[in-house]
């Protein structure tokens, strides 16, 4: 989707907090390009897009910054299916990335579903792509706790975080080491760019360094420079009281919205069902619960906490988390 504006007319149609933010976005985008040249010469930034808002205001940003990106969407399978339709229709330029397996047959052979703290799903259909790139993802201090710590450039490896002119000298410190006889010696540090040159990067093999332009928009930012500034549709699913848009029963969602999920999308329901019961016919709920045993650990804990029968925060019964608990786990299981 093509942004028939120009810069100036996209900055006259911002309130001052937002044109501050552009500004500062777009400044950010043109000093990193360099690096996403670098390393894909033909491409630029890899755009992770989702088809939410976020996404979205990302896709635009970098657009009116005139930086060379490519878009991409990979999909996990329990992608909604109002957000495939609304991405092919609006946004064709981006690549959709169909998954080699299914997230069932992942949860088949892990023998474990997805857990806020076992969230192997983003690592396993999200985080690898983009690898060996400079990718831009549209991550907010605003969506979370976790998120409020992080920064606007990152090395995936956790080896970097922070913001571009710190990186600058996190890059020149490698390139000092990477020019030492002692340290060629030992081949401790690998960082070639798509022309093979060891002069420019951080990053090889399967890590990323992440750039988040739009990280200190806040949720109104984001809604204005959509619907006052780009001016372009978003995915209907927000018009239907969807507050975010991602995978059909997130690991990440209250029991209450995966309830509104497995009722309106049915047929990932019956996928989970069916996984959860060949899972269990595997004989992985009959073993014995022992402080070596993750899996049993966590079938244990998702039934009590599926059928409320302890507060985590207090210990005592719950009886609203049982009553939601009881209907959520029924859904999943029964």
């Amino acid at each position: 989707m093509q942004l028939n504006i120009t810069l100036k007319e996209a900055y006259g149609r911002a309130s001052n907090r937002l044109r501050r933010k552009m500004e500062y976005s777009i400044h950010l985008l043109r000093k990193a390009e360099k690096l996403a040249l670098a390393y894909d010469t033909r491409g630029g930034y890899y755009l992770a897009f989702s088809g939410g808002k976020d996404s979205q205001a990302l896709f635009h940003i970098a657009q009116l910054a005139g930086v060379q990106f490519e878009g991409h969407m990979n999909l996990t399978s329990v992608d909604p299916p109002e957000v495939i339709r609304f991405v092919k229709r609006s946004y064709p330029e981006v690549e959709l990335i169909k998954p080699k397996d299914s997230i069932y047959h992942v949860a088949l052979r892990k023998q474990l579903l997805p857990t806020k703290k076992v969230r192997w799903c983003c690592e396993e259909f999200k985080e690898k792509a983009g690898a060996g790139k400079v990718t831009l993802i549209g991550i907010r201090h605003q969506e979370s706790r976790n998120r409020a710590k992080r920064n606007e450039v990152e090395i995936s490896n956790y080896s970097f975080s922070g913001d571009l002119k710190a990186f600058e000298k996190f890059r020149k410190k490698k390139l000092s080491a990477a020019k030492s006889p002692s340290t060629r010696k030992r081949g401790e540090v690998n960082i070639t760019n798509a022309k093979e040159e060891k002069t420019i990067g951080c990053i090889s093999g399967k890590e990323t360094l992440l750039i988040s332009p739009i990280i200190h928009w806040t949720e109104r930012d984001v809604w204005e420079f959509l619907n006052k500034v780009a001016q372009v549709p978003h995915c209907e699913l927000y018009d239907q009281g969807f507050y975010r848009i991602g995978c059909i029963c997130c690991p990440m969602s209250p029991p209450r919205q995966k309830l509104i999920e497995n009722e309106r999308w049915p047929h990932v329901r019956r996928n989970w069902v069916k996984a959860i019961r060949e899972i269990r016919s595997g004989g992985v709920l009959q073993r014995t619960l022992t402080t070596s045993n993750p899996v049993v650990r966590y079938w244990e804990r998702l039934e009590a906490d599926m059928l409320g029968k302890r507060s985590t925060t207090t210990g005592t019964f719950n009886t609203q988390t049982r009553t939601t608990g009881k209907r959520v786990f029924r859904l999943l299981i029964a």
